[in-house]
Formats: structure tokens, C-alpha cells, sequence
């Protein structure tokens, strides 16, 4: 996972930032607005803070999704309000949504609690699930940075204690948790500070179960194995690494599944130049584990982060998160944590992964209005529900009405050629094209979007000229997720986007945009 521990004020004064899930390491404490926004697809925690307790408003961090008997529970890292952190005693405990069908969601609260600045899990890291007989267990992240807890009971730092290590807690109904007294912490030749997210699970293949562990090695990231028969006896022996087609920082929030007669492997990285969550594919469990058919290697950009895969069966989903910015407007800076975002994935004919947008979220879009057309300039015409747009001597385009509320953008869209550019640019009303802007570029082979001109998140995609592509565009207050052909997506935080108008543009290409409509519930 990419795991960040936000900017943390003790109550003694003592303040410090632990990275882990973005690279934010800004000290200043920003007041959040109040109220907090409203989600319908998108949720995040929006109970009232409890008395003594360390609050239910805030937000979703790394997901840790499990399935049982018709029921979606997704324990997530509860990042509270900064408000909140100022006084307590330890950060990001795991809350937990339940959902049946991904669109209505029930917030349980809390789940595992965190300890205390004497306790390994100071502050909780990601983690998951699994049942073994009539008991499930819950392995998860401790970690501690402060000063005090790396000297304890340790002259001279000789044996000081792990910054990190993985824990456990055990339930035999999944609301309940005891926590055990386990710590492993890293073997020689690994290291203490990064040492996290363990992902266990039975592997039928080699009759043992596994855990995943995110570590770095010599300075790079690899997922160490570790094995055991059972995993009530606490004797978990070290495997190996895997064999991963990588150059890392860290592998974070490491999950593997079957699909039919191939693996797919799921993890996340935030220090390349392609931060996000990218996947793997092997033969075996024990790999090697290499890029998919192509190399493109994601199926989303650095809005989804640490996705991790559930299934009901029949249906294969993948769970994250999307930063939210901080103070909240396009300006403010990316910090971690945000609204839970879940995509349908999608076996590609070539056996890659793509995805597209849950059903039952589909259907919530039942009613459909026509586009109300605000301006239009360059060569750009309308025949009912189909534009065309003609920016290749000359960037044209067309503005249309505001955003308002929770809303589908659909249709099917044409490129002429693979060398110019079109976009979609939202809060377009002095600017034609928008002050955030989601593009299409072919000849860079990828949907990028920007902030005012600053890339902000962007995912691979090979465009042929001539094709027709569906896609989908859903606006959930201030999230924006982009759909493509059932093939990527590309999610989007644009704070600017309600209440004002969009616009679709084409630069140095011709583009044909069909059927295009807005949905609503």
C-alpha cells in the first residue's frame, strides 16, 4: 500500500509524519470545511463522531475487501479529520463499510482500534482478511516511528524495536475483534522501517497458506513469502520473494486471485514516474510475475490507489481509494485518503484486466436528458444527440450546461487520427477548456488529465484511428471517473466540476461524438 500516515499531532505536542500511503509530509494542519460533501456513489465515512472515540466523519484509506454469503465487507484505514488528530492518541484505525450490491453502503464504524505510543500498532497499516475453520483472522500493519517507542528498553539502540511488523486480530463473525499477541517483524537482510501489508490467503496450489509481505530488499521493493500450514500456530516461515517484473520503490498492497487458469497479481507504487495501482500476471502463484500482453500495465491512474480484488463468484471487483486535496479546492495539495472507488474488472480477449462500471451502478442512472448546449465555436456542428467537432486546422469545441449534482456523461467517441488531441474540460466557463481537463492523447498512447495545465494523473491506452469507443463519464460531486470501452478508466478529483459548465474539444484532430446524452438517478 502506499500507506501515508498523515502530518499527526500528539497529545504531548510531539508531531510527526510517517509515509506510507502518499508522499505528502507537510506539518501544517489545514482546517477542513464543515459540512463535508455528500456522496452518492463515492461514499466516505460521514457519521457523527462518537464521544471518547476517535470520530466516524473522515475518510477511506487502503481497502481491504472480503466476501461472504452476499455481503461486500470492506474494511478500509480511517483517516480522520485533521481536527480529530490533533488529540488522539493514535491514527488510522480499520472501519468498515458493507455493501451487497456496491452502490448502497452501510458504515459499521469502527472495526480494529490502533494502540497507543507504547504499542507496535501506534498507527494501523493495511492489512486482510482470511478464515481458517470457524475463526477469521485479521493480519494488519503496526507501526510506530516515535523516538521513544524505537529506544524503548534498547541502551544504545542495539536491538531497537521495528517501526514496522505485522499483527493479527481474530473474530468468528467479522464485527467482533480480539487482538493476539504476534509481531513478525523483518528477517535479516530486509528492513524494520518498511515492512507492511500483509496479504494471506490459502494457496490451493501449493496446499499452504500464504502472506505477502511489502518490504524492500538491498533498496528495492520485492514481496517476501512467507508459509505456513496453519496459521493459529503463529509459525510462519519465510518462502522466498516472488520473481515480479519490477523496479520499485515499494510493491504496496499486494494481492493475488485466479481467473480462470492465470494469476493477476495487484499492487501499488507512488515513487515513478506511473504511480498507482498495476497488476501482474503468472502461470503460478510462485510466478514469475510479468507485465501483461502490450506492458500496459494498469488499468487506472493514480487516483485509484492500492486496489486490492473481491469476488462474489461470478463477478471479480477492485477496491480503492481516491486522494482528496487539502485544503479541499483544485489548489489545495494531494493528501492522502478519500472516497472509496470500486471498479468491475473485465477479462480482455488477450487475458489482460480491464474494467468498467459496475451494473448495479449503471442502472442507478435511469433517466436521460439531452444535452443543453451553452456555446460552441471553431467547426464544430450538432445533429441531434451526435457532434462533430473539426479541430484540425483550428481548436474547436462545444460548452454545455452545468454539472449539477450526481450525473452520467455517455456516448461513443471517434479520434480521426492518432496525432492531435481531444478533451473533456470541466468548470469551462471563462476557459473553453476548462481549468481541469481530462485528454485524450493518442500519439502519447495514454489518457492523461490536468490541473490548470499540471499533469495530475494519467493511465496507458492505444488508440486507433477510426474506431468507435463507449464510454462513460460519472461526476459524484467532486469525483470523476472516465470509462473507456470497458478497458480503462481514469478517476478524477475536480473540486470545480458542480455548478458549472463542461466542454468537449478537439486540437489538430476531427473528432465524432455519438449518442451522446446525460444520465441521472
Amino acid at each position: 500500500m502506499k500507506m501515508l500516515f498523515n502530518s499527526f499531532c500528539f497529545v504531548t505536542s510531539i508531531l510527526f509524519t510517517f509515509s506510507s500511503c502518499n508522499k505528502n509530509n507537510g506539518n501544517n494542519i489545514i482546517p477542513e470545511p464543515e459540512p463535508q460533501a455528500a456522496f452518492n456513489i463515492y461514499p466516505k465515512p460521514t457519521a457523527p463522531a462518537t464521544t471518547g472515540g476517535t470520530g466516524y466523519a473522515g475518510w477511506v484509506g487502503d481497502v481491504m475487501p472480503y466476501y461472504l454469503d452476499g455481503k461486500f465487507h470492506l474494511f478500509f484505514l480511517h483517516d480522520a479529520p485533521d481536527r480529530v488528530k490533533q488529540s488522539s492518541p493514535g491514527q488510522h484505525p480499520i472501519h468498515q463499510f458493507t455493501t451487497s450490491n456496491l452502490l448502497d453502503y452501510n458504515y459499521e464504524g469502527e472495526t480494529i482500534p490502533y494502540g497507543n505510543a507504547a504499542t507496535q500498532d501506534h498507527l494501523v497499516g493495511t492489512g486482510s482478511v482470511v478464515k481458517v475453520g470457524n475463526t477469521y483472522y485479521f493480519y494488519y500493519t503496526g507501526h510506530n516511528g516515535s523516538s521513544s517507542w524505537l529506544q524503548n528498553n534498547n541502551p544504545g539502540w542495539t536491538t531497537p524495536n521495528s517501526r514496522e511488523a505485522v499483527m493479527y486480530a481474530t473474530s468468528t463473525d467479522l464485527k467482533n475483534w480480539a487482538k493476539k499477541d504476534f509481531s513478525l517483524k523483518a528477517p535479516q537482510g530486509y528492513t524494520m522501517n518498511d515492512f507492511r501489508d500483509p496479504y494471506v490467503f490459502y494457496n490451493s496450489e501449493f496446499n499452504e497458506y500464504w502472506m505477502l509481505v511489502s518490504t524492500q530488499q538491498n533498496g528495492r521493493g520485492v514481496l517476501l513469502v512467507y508459509k505456513t500450514s496453519d496459521p493459529a500456530s503463529n509459525n510462519w516461515q519465510v518462502r522466498g520473494t516472488l520473481n515480479v517484473e519490477s523496479d520499485y520503490l515499494m510493491l504496496e498492497c499486494a494481492d493475488i486471485f485466479k481467473w480462470g487458469n492465470q494469476y493477476y497479481m495487484l499492487f501499488a507504487e507512488d515513487w515513478s514516474g506511473t504511480p498507482g495501482t498495476h497488476y501482474r500476471v503468472a502461470n503460478s502463484t510462485a510466478g514469475p510475475w510479468t507485465k501483461p500482453a502490450g506492458g500496459n500495465d494498469m488499468f487506472d491512474g493514480h487516483q485509484f490507489y492500492a486496489g486490492r480484488m473481491a469476488s462474489n463468484g461470478t463477478q471479480y471487483y477492485a477496491f480503492a481509494w481516491a486522494h482528496r486535496r487539502n485544503p479541499e479546492s483544485d489548489n489545495g495539495t494531494r493528501t492522502w485518503a478519500g472516497n472509496l472507488i470500486s471498479h468491475e474488472l473485465v477479462k480482455l480477449s488477450n487475458g489482460n484486466l480491464g474494467v468498467k462500471i459496475p451494473e448495479p451502478v449503471q442502472s442507478y442512472f435511469a433517466k436521460t436528458a439531452e444535452l443543453s448546449v451553452k456555446g460552441q465555436d471553431g467547426a464544430a456542428t450538432q445533429s441531434g444527440s451526435n457532434y462533430t467537432i473539426d479541430g484540425t486546422t483550428a481548436v474547436a469545441g462545444f460548452q454545455f450546461g452545468e454539472i449539477k449534482g450526481t450525473v452520467k456523461i455517455s456516448g461513443s467517441i471517434n479520434f480521426s487520427n492518432t496525432t492531435g488531441t481531444a478533451s473533456v474540460g470541466f468548470n469551462a466557463g471563462t476557459d473553453k477548456n476548462g481549468t481541469y481537463v481530462i485528454r485524450f492523447e493518442p500519439a502519447s498512447k495514454r489518457i492523461a488529465a490536468y490541473n490548470n495545465g499540471s499533469e495530475i494523473t494519467r493511465v496507458p491506452f492505444n488508440f486507433e484511428a477510426g474506431k468507435n469507443y463507449s464510454f462513460s463519464l460519472i461526476i459524484d460531486n467532486s469525483v470523476a471517473a472516465l470509462y473507456l470501452n470497458n478497458e480503462v478508466a481514469l478517476t478524477n478529483r475536480v473540486y470545480r466540476a458542480q455548478d458549472n459548465v463542461w466542454s468537449l474539444r478537439a486540437d489538430k484532430m476531427k473528432i465524432v461524438a455519438s449518442d451522446l446524452k446525460i444520465s441521472s438517478h
